[in-house]
């Protein structure tokens, strides 16, 4: 499923709202984006909802797969693909078969609110396509790398294709989050693949940074700030983290002096420049 068919992504320049003012009082413009700045702002908005569709599609997926499969070790199962079809996302789980290649053992559709399809496979039923079989390679060359974590937890991993005409793949190792209240900033890591090598790869943040939800008197705060170094504009970390923290997280990019909102809206991710 094309996300764009799903949603439509909204990226735009706001002006906090302030008091009313005196009709002879100018009022001070909204800030406007650089070109640069809507595109890099479209691309973290885009990424982070692909990053987060398909971990949610990977956890729904994982949970029941495992009420099918409860035996799943037994049987071989090695891990999972996502793959982005018409009518939501399908988790594929995986086993690898003596000719080198590798067969699906069960497979799950998950719309975006719960999974719609489960399918068991006999062993021979349905052989991974090329494509998927890069998937497969592109998360275990990323897995295989050496890459900071911020928590005890074993990485996440998330992988698409790019969308580039080369054909890459795009492969996340993400910090997960394990405990209530706490989202990691720190410690997710981004790999471009490309004909199965490691094209390019980042890491989006300098250090570890775990922050609580949490306010001082047991609520939850309205947002998350938090400062930004590595880029003139929030990532696609950002933007999946906005779902983990339930409320909006303010970036502060320092090298431009700007202040951004990641938000939730609707169901829908956004970006917003503040100042």
């Amino acid at each position: 499923m094309n996300c764009f068919k799903a949603l439509a992504i909204l990226v735009c320049g706001y002006a906090m709202a302030a008091a009313p003012l005196a009709a002879q009082e100018a009022v001070a413009p909204a800030p406007e984006m650089t070109a640069a700045e809507v595109a890099g702002v479209q691309q973290a908005v885009d990424l982070g909802w692909l990053v987060y569709s398909y971990d949610q599609a990977a956890w729904h997926g994982t949970d029941a797969m495992l009420e099918d499969l409860p035996n799943a070790r037994k049987l071989g199962v090695a891990g999972w693909i996502v793959n982005d079809i018409e009518d939501g996302w399908e988790t594929v789980f995986y086993r690898p078969v003596k000719d080198g290649g590798f067969e699906a053992v069960w497979a799950g559709v998950y719309d975006g609110r719960k999974v719609i399809r489960r399918t068991a496979y006999a062993t021979g039923e349905r052989t991974l396509t090329a494509g998927e079989v890069a998937l497969v390679q592109a998360n275990e060359l990323a897995r295989r790398q050496k890459a900071d974590r911020c928590t005890t937890g074993a990485f996440n991993t998330v992988v698409f294709p790019s969308g580039k005409p080369d054909g890459g793949i795009y492969a996340y190792l993400l910090t997960p989050q394990v405990a209530n209240g706490e989202v990691p900033f720190g410690g997710h890591h981004r790999f471009e693949i490309v004909d199965g090598k490691i094209k390019d790869r980042r890491s989006f943040a300098k250090s570890c940074l775990v922050m609580s939800v949490a306010a001082p008197d047991g609520g939850r705060p309205q947002a998350l700030t938090i400062t930004h170094l590595l880029d003139p504009v929030p990532t696609e970390i950002h933007v999946f983290s906005v779902w983990a923290a339930g409320v909006p997280v303010y970036v502060l990019t320092t090298g431009n002096n700007r202040v951004w909102a990641a938000e939730v809206s609707g169901g829908k991710p956004r970006i917003r420049l503040i100042k």
